[in-house]
């Protein structure tokens, strides 16, 4: 018995190790800090429109409804379809899923790969990974496209052009408009999850004041009895 559970321990601790090995090999690479919050609606908005115009081609937000996305994001229902239909020539409906149009069978042929959905990307890899990620990316003297903290990856360099044209901050601050989008698809209800957490320390904190007077008041009485 005993032989049998130091087998089991030693198959553990191999396991952990390779474990620790992958994710140090995948996070060789320092991951940005991504300064973004999904509260700033304006953010939410441009980075809605570079998720449409850069990676609704291949990838699908099949949680996410087209109407539910336009309403959090200050749009009517009709802005929304404009904005996430236009790949269908905006003949979609507003309760549709945020899909791509993009063949299965044509992906994997382009890509050897079917494009992942990114409903929940932000919350399986995090912001930092996802922001660090779109701007790691570099075409090498060669003409070879790598990417620093994804080696191997099929994505092709979708933001190439934006990159090049544009001054690196301006570049930076579009990367983090799709990332905060992407932070909120994978959680629609964060804002206003977030905006409920402050109306409850404000409440918190009246409560605080009053007990706080209150037990003043209990021992005003107290002391004057004594």
């Amino acid at each position: 018995m005993s032989a049998l559970i130091q087998g089991l321990l030693w198959a553990g601790l191999a396991i952990s190790s390779m474990s620790i090995a992958h994710a140090s090999n995948e996070h060789a690479v320092a991951l940005d800090k991504a300064k973004i919050s999904v509260l700033d609606q304006a953010s939410l908005q441009r980075g809605a429109d570079m998720y449409a115009q850069y990676c609704m081609g291949c990838h699908s937000l099949k949680y996410v409804r087209v109407n539910r996305a336009a309403k959090d994001l200050g749009w009517t229902a009709e802005e929304g379809v404009g904005h996430f239909q236009y790949l269908r020539g905006g003949k979609g409906k507003p309760t549709d899923m945020i899909e791509t149009t993009l063949n299965p069978v044509t992906a994997k042929t382009a890509f050897g790969t079917v494009p992942p959905d990114l409903s929940l990307e932000a919350r399986l890899r995090g912001t930092d990974w996802l922001y660090t990620f779109l701007r790691s990316y570099e075409r090498t003297a060669d003409g070879k496209v790598i990417n620093h903290l994804f080696s191997g990856v099929a994505m092709p360099y979708v933001l190439e052009g934006l990159q090049t044209s544009l001054p690196a901050r301006e570049f930076d601050a579009k990367v983090a408009d799709l990332v905060n989008f992407l932070d909120y698809a994978a959680e629609p209800a964060k804002p206003k999850r977030l905006m409920l957490g402050w109306w409850v320390l404000g409440f918190l904190m009246i409560l605080v004041v009053l007990t706080y007077l209150l037990k003043q008041e209990f021992w005003r009485d107290v002391k004057t009895q004594a």
